[in-house]
């Protein structure tokens, strides 16, 4: 009996640090999923408005130009996006090991390989407009309409490799605020206004594709002006 009575009693608020730290813990991995969802999910949103506003200013032909275009764009943005979440677990891991040195190698070696994606598309897209309209549909009228539009909307997609090179290292070293309001910047911030407000303002359909690369330019660099703004303190040198 009196070694029953010698058993540690945990009070109610040691019982609760455990669940409170991973309750921390859990709200921080989700506040950095946040970002890529939403990355996700505005595609939707995207779509409703480009479509929308090329049925009015243009037709089913011009609608019919994006459904082949954003099927280019799946293309390209696939393996940048495979590259980047093979390499933010790296990144994240010295990162947390305080190993900058070998952070900012592998954000080089990223923003060389995103780059030299997005770059080598952008030269592809612009060449080969009607050839890669052919993969995705036969019409003539329709290829031939992608072929001059093609090029206008993927204008801005070579700076989209330092946007997402960028915004893959702030989620690496944990800036999930930073990271959503990125996400949020290119598509929601720039690119749904700018589709909305440019053909009215040009009275063209065409301010409709012209808003895409306005949006990644603009959206690439603030991102990378961010990155470089915050580098030296969440990187500093060894």
């Amino acid at each position: 009996m009196a070694g029953v009575g010698q058993l540690p009693v945990q009070s109610p608020e040691a019982a609760d640090k455990p669940l409170g730290r991973l309750g921390d813990r859990l709200g921080k991995i989700a506040a950095l999923g946040i970002a890529p969802f939403i990355m996700q999910s505005t595609e939707s949103l995207v779509t409703v408005v480009l479509n929308s506003g090329l049925q009015f200013y243009g037709g089913d032909l011009y609608v019919g130009t994006v459904t082949v275009m954003q099927s280019v764009m799946q293309m390209v943005v696939m393996p940048v996006q495979g590259i980047t979440q093979g390499v933010q677990p790296i990144m994240s891991y010295n990162f947390g090991a305080k190993n900058y040195a070998r952070v900012r190698q592998t954000f080089r070696l990223l923003l060389r390989t995103t780059l030299t994606v997005t770059v080598s598309a952008c030269l592809v897209v612009t060449l080969f407009p009607q050839q890669l309209a052919l993969i995705f549909n036969d019409d003539q009228e329709l290829v031939e309409l992608v072929g001059r539009v093609m090029p206008i909307f993927f204008g801005g997609i070579w700076a989209f490799g330092a946007q997402i090179a960028c915004q893959t290292a702030f989620m690496a070293m944990g800036q999930a605020k930073t990271s959503l309001f990125l996400a949020l910047l290119r598509k929601v911030i720039l690119l749904v206004p700018l589709a909305i407000l440019l053909p009215l303002a040009t009275h063209s359909v065409l301010g409709i594709y012209v808003a895409e690369p306005v949006a990644d330019i603009l959206a690439s660099a603030t991102t990378l002006t961010l990155f470089l703004r915050k580098r030296k303190t969440l990187l500093p040198a060894d």
